[in-house]
């Protein structure tokens, strides 16, 4: 009889199924090159598999030296629940998907969602958005209306591993009520509406994007041919991404965060040649971990989207760009060697790619943009060394790299300059410079009374309080004043709430 305890050691890694070689024995149907595999990558041993699946130890050893054939339906359905294999594996093998249905994070059988695969499916990422868009559009007054919390930890990067997988496709189910000039027109409007958020995020009601993120699930549950299917879903991704921006730039980070995911589900749908859009969607999931103080989870992240972005080969640019994500993962980790050797790759990398096509959200990446994150995450750095002269250094290395972004940046870029301009004032302050550090502030206060964006006016926050050791300093004083007067006033969701 099978040892249930040894069942339970074994574990598996969703982004296992989405080995090439593990791919390929699933083709062949070779039991015995699966189970070596799972040896091999997951330290499993014969009577570990053997529980699992339901098998003797002798039974796993004649089938793992290639003694015994597995060919029976009923054993392989044992081992694909038996290993937690996700659908699109079992489909491989001629099964049918998991014995489970998902319900808003959990499975009827007890087995995890990411296992089953369902969460990713077209037709279950169509409902889950119309879901949380109805609730939202319904209840966006009420704090968090979205619902739930931030997921972190490896409930969120094990639900994230599935976009490695290859998407099970999108069925044809005819030709559909949607014409090519309503389609183009819906296209067109999600390209407005990104611009605007770029430009003028408080602009716009959020509720705009959010109702028509809803308004587009529902053409795309009713019956579409293939194509029309696929570019409802890069519209839906699209339109996901930026209510997720907007909600992150508001600070209601649970919206953020699930709209971000709906992003990455509804562009896995859409084919292989989007791909390189999720791996920015994810590089946004990684930058908010940042954001909220959980620097491995944007690390493992940031690998997820290395892995995806060079086995796509992305523009060197594009992979530039995710290193400095990896870098700020680990600045802010204290890893002050780890950070310098990403740092590195990212220069190397963005100065092989001044001449690719890059996909449109890593256009902005550039060597001013490269040059504020690096300035940033050295200031990161200080917070972890309680050496002075360590301090000092990183410090000064901050300042160098902020002062060549603003040199650098397009005077258009706004809020990268407001960003920049704050964070060379927390710098100033740890250089002991607090004339200076008042005096970028004030600039940087200056542009956000016309930019509006509540993660400038977080920054300037944090300047707020840093400064409070120099509050005998006039300049300091003054400005301090100032923002607590006018900008940190009202909470800044006030505008984007409304």
């Amino acid at each position: 009889m099978s040892d249930p305890h040894l069942s339970e050691r074994l574990s598996i890694p969703l982004a296992f199924w989405s080995r090439a070689e593990v791919l390929h024995v699933l083709e062949n149907h070779d039991a015995g090159a699966l189970f070596r595999l799972v040896r091999q990558y997951c330290g499993a041993s014969q009577q570990a598999i053997g529980a699992a699946v339901d098998l003797a130890q002798p039974h796993v050893s004649r089938i793992m030296s290639g003694r015994q054939q597995m060919t029976a339906l009923q054993s392989w359905q044992r081992v694909a629940d038996g290993l937690g294999m996700p659908n699109e594996a079992r489909h491989m093998i001629g099964l049918a998907d998991a014995r489970s249905v998902y319900v808003g994070g959990n499975s009827r059988s007890g087995t995890p969602a990411a296992a089953t695969g369902d969460l990713w499916s077209a037709p279950r990422t169509v409902e889950d958005i119309a879901e949380i868009t109805l609730k939202d559009l319904m209840k966006r007054r009420e704090a968090l209306a979205v619902g739930g919390a931030l997921v972190v930890g490896a409930a969120l990067t094990e639900t994230l591993e599935h976009w490695l997988l290859p998407p099970g496709g999108i069925l044809d189910r005819g030709k559909g009520s949607l014409g090519e000039t309503e389609l183009q027109r819906i296209e067109a409007a999600t390209v407005a509406l990104r611009h605007w958020d770029d430009r003028w995020r408080l602009g716009i009601r959020r509720k705009a994007v959010v109702g028509q993120l809803s308004e587009v699930s529902e053409l795309a549950a009713t019956a579409q041919s293939a194509p029309v299917q696929a570019r409802l879903f890069v519209v839906m991704a699209e339109l996901s991404k930026i209510a997720a921006s907007m909600s992150y730039d508001a600070g209601d980070h649970p919206a953020a965060q699930k709209y971000y995911t709906l992003s990455l589900r509804a562009i896995h749908q859409a084919g292989p040649e989007h791909k390189l859009y999720g791996v920015g969607v994810l590089a946004d999931m990684a930058r908010q971990l940042l954001d909220t103080k959980n620097p491995r989870g944007a690390l493992d992240i940031s690998r997820i989207a290395l892995d995806s972005a060079q086995s796509y080969n992305a523009p060197p640019t594009v992979l530039a760009m995710l290193r400095t994500r990896e870098g700020w993962s680990y600045a802010s980790m204290g890893r002050a060697a780890a950070y310098a050797r990403s740092v590195a790759q990212a220069e190397e990398l963005l100065e092989e790619g001044n001449s690719e096509e890059l996909p449109s959200w890593a256009r902005n990446f550039d060597h001013a943009e490269l040059s504020g994150v690096v300035g940033a995450r050295y200031r990161d750095l200080v917070l972890g060394q309680d050496d002075k002269a360590a301090r000092t250094k990183y410090a000064r290395s901050s300042a160098t790299y902020i002062t060549q972004a603003l040199r650098l940046r397009n005077p258009a870029k706004k809020r990268n300059r407001a960003f920049d301009l704050v964070g060379l004032g927390r710098t100033y302050l740890v250089l002991g410079e607090p004339e200076e550090a008042a005096r970028v502030i004030n600039q940087a206060a200056g542009i956000e009374r016309d930019l509006g964006s509540g993660r400038v006016r977080r920054r300037l926050h944090d300047w707020h309080r840093e400064a409070a050791a120099f509050h005998r300093e006039s300049a300091v004083a003054e400005a301090r004043e100032e923002l607590s007067n006018t900008l940190l006033v009202e909470p800044s969701t006030s505008k984007e709430m409304a």
